[in-house]
């Protein structure tokens, strides 16, 4: 009797324990799977996570808040919990993974080195053992260095040029800017034109698209190829229009199948559009456009 009442003590204790070590396993397991999904989801560059962030900067010459949402949705089997943009423009990851009981935390600093010149850093407070393959914190070394960069932010954006239109007038800093053709009073001149007649204007103004389409041509040798550039019906505000695609969407809408949104760096041949008048054209740099991306 008194063997199995010891019998029944041992196993009171024990399988609680057992339990506990068990359920211990697989919380670190479920961590270290998470960890190297993370690792495989960033290819080992996590910054690339911050794209979206940096291409806002380049567009619009401000540092991305909580209220420009261009986060996407957390990706499956990533490995991530939750990600956010923090007032302060930094952005705090939380990996669903934890390490000496806390969750693992990754904070991206962005540094600023000028109009076109943004990385964002990633600092961790967890082990360089478990994060250094994905946050190396090339530039910055603790959380102590954040509130100096985020000054040095500032200041570097302060220093950066105005954008002058057209006109001449210096647009406010940070004003979203894009593309825009403007033709001058006499067409003929455009063929001495091209990207010099291609200027800076703020997004939020409306004005029609610069469609193109290629057209063939008889001449007395035979055929020859060109293009034919003509202005949508329609008025469009460059923050109205997402993508490339969108754009191109309305030209074929306008025109039928075929037509796209003129290149600013290809104006020539046979120009439909009014002396004087400005129209929406697409720059091959994406920081130059209204639209957020190219295609999609």
């Amino acid at each position: 009797m008194t063997r199995m009442r010891g019998w029944g003590i041992l196993l009171a204790v024990c399988v609680p324990l057992l339990i506990f070590i068990s359920w211990s396993r697989l919380g670190s397991e479920k961590g270290r799977i998470n960890l190297d999904r993370f690792e495989t989801y960033t290819q080992g560059n996590a910054s690339g996570l911050m794209v979206p962030l940096a291409q806002h900067f380049l567009r619009t010459q401000r540092l991305a808040l909580p209220a420009d949402a261009l986060l996407p949705a957390v990706p499956g089997e990533s490995g991530i919990q939750s990600w956010v943009v923090q007032a302060d423009t930094t952005v705090l990851l939380n990996l669903d993974a934890k390490a000496d009981g806390r969750t693992v935390q990754l904070r991206f600093v962005p540094i600023v080195s000028g109009a076109t010149g943004i990385f964002y850093d990633c600092l961790s407070s967890a082990s360089q053992l478990l994060v250094g393959k994905f946050c190396r914190a090339d530039a910055l070394r603790s959380v102590d260095d954040i509130p100096a960069q985020l000054a040095a932010n500032e200041q570097a954006i302060k220093a950066l040029p105005a954008v002058v239109t057209a006109a001449g007038v210096a647009l406010a800093p940070g004003t979203q800017v894009g593309r825009v053709l403007l033709a001058p009073l006499k067409l003929a001149d455009m063929d001495n034109c091209g990207y010099q007649c291609v200027k800076p204007q703020s997004c939020v103004n409306a004005r029609p698209l610069a469609c193109v389409i290629s057209v063939t041509e008889k001449t007395e040798s035979g055929t020859s190829g060109t293009q034919l550039i003509v202005p949508t019906p329609d008025n469009f505000r460059g923050t109205d229009l997402a993508t490339r695609s969108a754009a191109d969407a309305a030209c074929v809408q306008a025109f039928g199948a075929g037509y796209t949104v003129a290149t600013a760096y290809s104006l020539w041949g046979s120009f439909k559009l009014t002396g004087g008048s400005d129209y929406w054209v697409h720059d091959s740099s994406p920081q130059s456009n209204c639209w957020r991306t190219d295609y999609n």
